[in-house]
């Protein structure tokens, strides 16, 4: 395969392009030779064009499969953009709805490697709420929606998943019992867990292509207290159940 300049284009940009396609397009991560071949460049060439797409975070490297994956900022920018063309999303009605049965802010999170993105959000009605930007990237461990998110590993993938984001949280102080209550529970709250006076209540309900996500509701914790959540949690149960979004694990 040869590669030329698009019309009035770049002949660099459309090898990084093309390069860029072809790790989205694969299910696995892709070897650089892989990369090489199939776009129609040498080695070299390639490896400096994964180079750029890693230094600016579209593309990195599986530290457990090696080749290249999708890394946080491409799937930050797809999700913005995402919004743009589908205000109507699955889990928007259940959100809302929770909203108005609590009043603060529910958040959705999807796992991305060894991060998670939030990819939905509905702000509470409190002048003094929650603020999460959909599209904000975080450590996958950290907080309750970490905890519901890495709740589906089986217990060799999480002590792996753990030795690999050592370090990259500050909250991990008993988190495979957090998991084990996840697995149990149906759901896991928490009040200052990642952020100071924040309380938060998490659940696992199916994500895009049915992979597992996190339903987090969350607010200033002299509100939203373990006592709040816990008095609210069957309402909200019975929202997500009403709109087949009901917890995937625990009960």
């Amino acid at each position: 395969m040869t590669t030329s300049p698009s019309a009035g284009g770049s002949l660099t940009v459309d090898r990084a392009l093309k390069v860029l396609q072809e790790v989205v397009l694969d299910d696995r991560p892709v070897l650089l030779d892989e990369l090489a071949a199939r776009v129609g460049l040498s080695r070299t060439v390639a490896y400096r064009l994964v180079r750029s797409l890693e230094n600016a975070g579209y593309i990195e490297r599986d530290s457990r499969q090696g080749g290249y994956t999708i890394a946080a900022t491409l799937v930050s920018m797809s999700v913005r953009t995402a919004n743009r063309f589908n205000p109507g999303r699955r889990l928007r009605p259940a959100m809302d709805e929770i909203v108005k049965a609590t009043g603060e802010t529910v958040s959705f999170h999807v796992r991305n490697g060894l991060q998670r993105v939030a990819v939905e959000v509905a702000e509470g009605v409190h002048s003094i709420r929650r603020v999460i930007p959909v599209g904000e990237v975080l450590p996958l461990c950290s907080g309750e929606s970490g905890r519901v998110l890495c709740s589906s590993l089986s217990d060799a993938d999480l002590e792996e998943l753990l030795q690999e984001a050592e370090g990259s949280s500050h909250d991990m102080h008993n988190f495979r019992a957090d998991t084990a209550s996840v697995r149990e529970t149906g759901y896991f709250l928490a009040v200052s867990l990642r952020t100071p006076d924040v309380g938060a209540i998490s659940f696992p309900v199916p994500g895009p292509a049915g992979a597992l996500g996190a339903l987090t509701v969350s607010g200033p914790a002299h509100r939203w207290t373990a006592v709040e959540m816990e008095a609210a949690t069957p309402r909200i149960l019975e929202i997500l159940k009403a709109t087949n979004t009901s917890p995937s694990a625990g009960s």
